[in-house]
């Protein structure tokens, strides 16, 4: 959820409010202000958990213009002092991580009525229900030139939107929702429900200290808590999620059902089976420079197969007909991976998994290998792979960023369903070897990225990637080129 909007008219008025408060002792910004009266505002008592927030948000960097750049916390503040330090942290709310984004929220929550005085204002329907209303919308122009048998797009086909709409609030001191809806289609078919149907992709309710554990997630929500992008899924994923800090050491776990079943309510066929896939993963850093993740996950999503590269693996030799046939019944694996920043201006970042399969068909490696690495100047986004992650800042026009990586996937490394490079491109699904949902099996090849804020909250990419199949010898193809894909678009956030 994007904050930003509820600070956009707030520095038209903040002149005013500063001629209304008096800064005690050494001042919080860097010019500092003094009162031409002095009304008394109520502070915030020594201990309230405000003050080991707003710590942890200077730490991360989302707070800054105190004199020597470091929030300590040893003075006490007023809640006018705070609604200026949470609407700076609101600011900078989409370059925070997860913990930190529900940090700004829970402060923002607590300080809504000195935010909305100080022109950070908060809707009427915000302040009533505790509830905060943000979106996006994108316009997308798609083109690939195809090999190993696939069809160029043609057409309206080239372009495709997205519009979404994001609900968040706090039930609680120690609860908060979330729920998004969204509808995506194709250009010019507004009659059909591709162009006009609308559903949520995300609903989910998290508590904060529950059961020992510092947070837990339930409901729909994007693929987030396993490696630094090799595993993920931009549409919700259903089931739970669990944090836990032991030291300086984070713990995640979680179990989804990451792919839908035809045949759901029937009793019938895989009716009820959404492919659970489980994951533990730890993660801490080294200085302040580099971090890790290391995990183990088990799967029993199955892959399939058939001679013309139409099953859920980029493979065709198995059987001699078009349907999909299972060449693997389930797998678990162990993910490996750092993020270390390169000076102040790039991020590099690597993930390497090894799976296992289970009941693999003759000629299908039992103990395939995924990995990837990515160079970016996106050093203050969260540390994922692109599209996960922005590359720039959206409030600062004519803001850029890059990012190009590498990555090489054996068939199955990945679980069906959760290939987080697979919708960087796009093509047709019933290709042969379709990079669209396969994106991320039996292919090795270089993507690019740029980005740059046109405007306030408008961000435009180019992006674009040439990919290969690794083992050709997997497939019916006679060259193991599968062509290039590229796209551009147009992003707006409010």
């Amino acid at each position: 959820m994007k904050k930003m909007g509820k600070v956009r008219k707030w520095l038209a008025i903040v002149p005013l409010a500063l001629m209304s408060i008096t800064m005690a002792g050494t001042p919080m910004f860097d010019t500092p202000v003094y009162a031409a009266t002095a009304p008394s505002f109520s502070d915030v008592p020594a201990g309230h958990w405000a003050y080991d927030a707003v710590g942890k948000l200077a730490k991360a960097g989302l707070v800054d213009g105190y004199g020597d750049k470091n929030f300590k916390g040893d003075k006490t503040m007023s809640r006018y002092e705070f609604a200026f330090v949470v609407a700076k942290a609101m600011d900078k709310f989409e370059t925070a991580d997860e913990d930190n984004k529900q940090l700004i929220d829970k402060l923002s929550a607590e300080f809504a009525s000195e935010l909305n005085r100080l022109g950070a204002r908060v809707a009427k329907v915000e302040a009533k229900t505790n509830t905060w209303v943000s979106g996006d919308t994108r316009f997308r122009y798609l083109g690939n030139d195809p090999k190993a048998g696939g069809s160029k797009l043609r057409g309206s086909d080239k372009f495709d939107f997205r519009q979404r709409v994001t609900f968040q609030g706090t039930i609680d001191d120690d609860i908060s929702w979330i729920a998004r809806v969204q509808a995506t289609g194709k250009a010019g078919n507004y009659s059909s429900p591709d162009g006009s149907t609308a559903g949520f992709d995300i609903f989910a309710v998290t508590g904060e200290n529950i059961l020992g554990l510092d947070k837990v997630r339930i409901g729909r929500f994007a693929y987030d808590p396993f490696s630094y992008g090799l595993f993920g899924k931009e549409i919700g994923v259903d089931g739970i999620r669990v944090d836990k800090k032991l030291g300086s050491v984070a713990f995640v776990g979680s179990v989804n059902n990451v792919k839908g079943n035809v045949s759901q309510g029937t009793g019938l066929g895989d009716s009820g089976d959404a492919n659970t896939v489980t994951t533990a993963e730890f993660s801490g850093k080294v200085g302040k420079a580099v971090g890790w993740k290391t995990g183990y996950y088990w799967a029993d999503a199955p892959g399939t197969g058939n001679r013309i590269g139409t099953g859920s693996t980029n493979t065709g030799i198995f059987g001699t007909n078009t349907t999909a046939e299972t060449i693997f019944t389930q797998s678990r694996g162990m993910s490996v991976g750092f993020d270390a920043k390169l000076g102040n201006n790039l991020l590099l970042i690597g993930n390497y998994i090894t799976t296992k399969l289970d009941n693999a068909v003759a000629g299908l490696p039992d103990n395939p290998k995924a990995w990837a690495v990515e160079l970016t100047s996106a050093t203050k986004a969260p540390p994922v792979f692109y599209g996960g992650k922005l590359l720039v800042d959206l409030k600062k026009v004519n803001d850029f960023g890059w990012s190009v990586s590498y990555r090489s996937m054996d068939a199955g490394a990945i679980p069906e369903g959760l290939g987080g490079f697979d919708w960087q491109a796009i093509g047709y699904v019933t290709d042969p070897y379709s990079t669209l949902l396969k994106g991320s099996d039996n292919v090795k090849g270089l993507f690019v990225a740029l980005q740059t804020t046109l405007a306030k909250n408008l961000v435009w990419t180019i992006q674009g990637q040439d990919l290969k199949i690794k083992n050709r010898g997997l497939t019916n193809l006679s060259s193991d080129n599968l062509g290039k894909t590229y796209m551009t678009k147009f992003e707006f956030f409010y």
